[in-house]
């Protein structure tokens, strides 16, 4: 039964370490990123069927190295950009896939969502080793037809 609790937690802990993992990519960007310009070349609109419309961006922009231009793309609200459009744009020579563009992306309510799963896991781990203890000992299974 522990093992399956240990599961039950570290499944819960995914969300909150892939939100955590892109926050420290954004500010490592943000920091030690390059300033540049990038011109938007490409718009590819998902709509979805109950919610907002989102736009895939995709921008090239010039490298620190003269002639070598770098492409990437990034999700943004529906209309927002338009193809041609310059935007100031942050990257770092290691991964030039991976921008940030000049508004911050709100990881916040993922963080806490995901911390709010990790601890409703917590409890229901805590509940359901109560019910399945009893009189300090852990429950088992007796089938009627083994009398």
């Amino acid at each position: 039964m522990t093992i399956l609790y240990i599961i039950m937690i570290l499944i819960a802990t995914l969300p909150l370490w892939k939100t955590i993992r892109f926050i420290r990519l954004e500010e490592r960007i943000r920091k030690e990123g390059i300033s540049t310009t990038g011109v938007v070349i490409h718009i590819h609109t998902t709509r979805y069927q109950r919610g907002p419309a989102t736009d895939r961006v995709h921008t090239r922009y010039q490298s620190v190295i003269p002639g070598q231009h770098h492409e990437a793309n990034f999700v943004t609200k529906y209309n927002r950009y338009r193809i041609g459009q310059t935007i100031p744009v942050k990257y770092i020579p290691e991964q030039p896939d991976k921008i940030v563009v000049a508004r911050k992306r709100g990881y916040w309510p993922m963080l806490i969502f995901s911390i709010g799963l990790l601890l409703f896991v917590f409890f229901a781990v805590y509940k359901i080793n109560e019910m399945v203890i009893t009189d300090g000992r852990p429950y088992t299974f007796n089938p009627p037809w083994r009398n």
